[in-house]
């Protein structure tokens, strides 16, 4: 069975116990969220849901997968068995059980729709847009069968969910152009979990100490590298450090640059965190570094920029104009913009952050305030409890006169 954690302490129960006394919501993905869903789930869980959080792939997993055996196992319970069981789970859903399943993978959504009674609702998470960041990524061919098989797969889940909550405006509204009206919508960020980040963060001294500069996550397929490998072979600035912590093949090319370009002593490349080294190491930072590549604008939101602006990280973006994180950064100044592409551009705006470190401080004061009003869990959740209250409303059975 897929691994589980709950929100709602010793009040959670497996669908095996005794029969739903209060609401029950479950979250799943195929690779454990951890951070922000075990924040939110607690929030939940004040609010009077027992709020579950389920995976298929437990995060050390994710993260310990070097070998080939080790990925193959990894990618099997992710795209494999992960949705088989999502459907298995929900055919023996109760009554008054709400799922929450999130497009990753993009076709569990519609397994756990496909397998659910009528009394049993479920909500489509999209956190990306499928098929089109298949077709992005170079991992189908646009106009194909594939692509055509998995939009109508997508189009079904639409029609068929009982809220499509989205992550973004831009991404909603680009969903609406490749697939029309979608019905039951709703736009939840993602947010982030505040409570490791309750302290502000203290200005940096003028030249006392370098500006430090994290890039935490993933860096794959969706994410523009070459400007940021561009940039770091043109030269970094003095007072300036990189560090890169996580994985994918972006990491690489990073690697690469950094053994032909002699800064190696300012920039450091590492894994994935436990949880204690992570938060320590985004309370150092100064700086959160966004990437997002041409044509992703309207199909993926970095969820990390929310954690970067609750730890009181300001936000460099290098993305579209179109994107929801521009419209994010500007919004709320909690950064700086740069088109991808613009390797110049990175240059200067990487020896401004040396330059002027009270532009920086403001910018992370900024980012910590609006992260931690409107984008904490504790926000967050009144959303999804609101939406939660409709949704069981509407799915509860008027009783026979």
């Amino acid at each position: 069975m897929p691994q589980t954690i709950t929100g709602a302490g010793n009040n959670a129960f497996s669908m095996s116990d005794s029969p739903v006394e209060r609401p029950l919501v479950e979250f799943w993905s195929s690779t454990e969220c951890a951070g922000f869903l075990d924040g939110l789930t607690g929030e939940l869980g004040k609010r009077g849901w027992i709020a579950q959080q389920h995976f298929g792939v437990p995060q050390a997993q994710y993260r310990s997968a070097r070998s080939a055996s080790a990925r193959f196992a990894m990618r099997w319970g992710a795209y494999g068995s992960y949705p088989v069981k999502v459907g298995l789970r929900f055919s023996r859903a109760r009554p008054g059980t709400i799922g929450v399943v999130c497009t990753n993978t993009f076709y569990a959504p519609r397994c756990a729709l496909f397998a659910a009674p009528s009394d049993v609702p479920i909500i489509h998470w999209v956190w990306d847009l499928f098929p089109d960041v298949l077709v992005a990524a170079g991992v189908i061919k646009a106009g194909g069968g594939l692509e055509r098989l998995a939009h109508g797969i997508v189009r079904r889940t639409f029609d068929g969910a009982a809220a499509n909550v989205f992550l973004g405006e831009k991404l909603l509204r680009y969903t609406e152009s490749k697939f029309g009206p979608i019905p039951r919508s709703q736009v939840i960020p993602i947010g982030a979990d505040a409570s490791p980040f309750l302290r502000p963060p203290q200005p940096r001294e003028q030249a006392a100490e370098d500006c430090r500069i994290l890039y935490c996550g993933n860096l794959g397929r969706m994410h523009d590298v070459a400007t940021i490998v561009g940039a770091m072979g043109a030269g970094l600035p003095a007072g300036l450090r990189l560090d890169f912590r996580g994985n994918g093949e972006g990491f690489r090319a990073i690697d690469q640059v950094v053994a032909e370009s002699g800064v190696n002593s300012r920039i450091q490349l590492g894994g994935h965190m436990c949880e204690g080294e992570w938060v320590e190491t985004m309370k150092s930072a100064d700086v959160a570094l966004v990437t997002m590549r041409p044509g992703a604008e309207g199909l993926v939101i970095p969820s990390k920029t929310y954690s970067a602006m609750v730890a009181g990280q300001a936000v460099l973006a290098v993305c579209p104009e179109g994107s929801d994180l521009a419209d994010l950064v500007r919004r709320h100044d909690v950064g700086w913009v740069i088109p991808p592409g613009d390797v110049a551009g990175l240059g200067i705006a990487l020896k401004r952050l040396v330059e002027f470190p009270a532009e920086v401080s403001a910018k992370r004061a900024n980012a910590w305030r609006v992260g931690h009003e409107r984008f904490g869990q504790q926000i967050i959740a009144s959303a999804w409890s609101e939406l939660l209250h409709h949704v069981s409303a509407e799915n509860t059975p008027v009783p026979a006169c």
